[in-house]
């Protein structure tokens, strides 16, 4: 009983981490330009609002509902906030300076001190932006309430066994993120300065596209 409930919430991570979201578009950049360490704080972000997420949904789904239905302006505020993150990662292309010149000694003693290279409030920051990256979209929440529901309903999870199952979960899609970041990771050194702008310029596309379907559903929906 308890290998099945694990296999489940697995199964069940790998599903979703198979989901494109703004999320993970962000993380990939993320980790193009400025390393996995960077990415990996973001999606630590992430995990801590999904956690919040998922704990909000079991408890107050009802009311989580009502309250999306009835302030439906959240939506556009969100779907607003993911439009100016795409412009802005658009406008704010940041490719390495040609003919820059590199303090070789200064380098070498920010590689023997990793700590030195982003200090605790840039860590604390990253993490901040993970959990806005989350907070921000209204379909990470609707997805956490209909797992919540499959779980108990479908599956017929009870107590504890629900910390099993959804623990599973969430350590099988940060596993993957970390995958993710890595193999992203090791584009870094292949790609020119144009591919990075370009990069910027894809991931703002997608982040503006992800904010205008936020909009267009609630439209059609009316």
């Amino acid at each position: 009983m308890f290998a099945t409930i694990i296999l489940n919430g697995i199964l069940f991570g790998m599903l979703l981490s198979i989901l494109i979201g703004p999320v993970f578009f962000v993380l990939l950049e993320t980790s193009i330009k400025k390393g996995p360490r960077h990415a990996i704080f973001i999606d630590i972000g992430v995990l801590f609002s999904d956690v919040l997420y998922l704990i909000a949904a079991f408890f107050f789904s009802e009311k989580i509902n009502q309250s999306i239905n009835e302030f439906t302006y959240l939506k556009y505020i969100g779907a607003a906030l993911f439009i100016i993150m795409g412009i802005v990662s658009i406008v704010n292309k940041k490719s390495p300076q040609k003919g820059k010149q590199i303090d070789v000694d200064g380098l070498e003693k920010m590689e023997s001190n990793p700590v030195s290279i982003m200090r605790v409030r840039t860590y604390f920051a990253l993490i901040g932006k993970g959990i806005g990256l989350n907070a921000i979209n209204p379909a990470v929440l609707i997805y956490w309430i209909g797992a919540s529901t499959y779980a108990t309903e479908q599956l017929n999870i009870e107590g504890s066994n629900l910390i099993y199952y959804f623990s599973a979960t969430l350590a099988t899609m940060f596993g993957l993120d970390l995958l993710k970041i890595h193999f992203a990771s090791k584009l870094k050194n292949k790609l020119t300065p144009l591919a990075l702008d370009r990069i910027s310029v894809f991931v703002g596309c997608c982040l503006i596209f992800f904010g205008l379907v936020i909009c267009f559903q609630d439209i059609y929906a009316q």
